[in-house]
């Protein structure tokens, strides 16, 4: 498991991925396996001292696949997964274009 912004901040939204764990599956061929976690914002909210009680949702997204044969893409896989993220966490996107 990995958490490819590497942190969160207050404002809600998607940050930048970092690239190397998607280097590693790339490379190694493995399956990535996106998750959206929902509810850590409000109950573990930064600096992260004091957790709140709430309701934490994680939803599991369809296995990302590197394709045998083929010359593996971290970008590509770490794109991929992020967009399948973005597209049910019903949050702004706030990586930089």
């Amino acid at each position: 498991m990995f958490f490819p912004e590497g942190t969160f901040h207050e404002k809600p939204g998607l940050l930048k991925f970092h690239s190397g764990a998607f280097t590693i599956a790339a490379r190694s061929q493995l399956t990535v396996v996106p998750c959206v976690i929902r509810g850590t914002r409000e109950r573990l909210p930064p600096p992260g001292y004091f957790l709140r009680p709430g309701v934490i949702e994680v939803e599991v997204l369809a296995p990302l696949k590197v394709p045998h044969g083929t010359t593996p893409d971290p970008i590509d896989l770490r794109e991929r997964a992020r967009a399948a993220i973005l597209s049910r966490l019903d949050e702004p996107d706030l990586a930089p274009h």
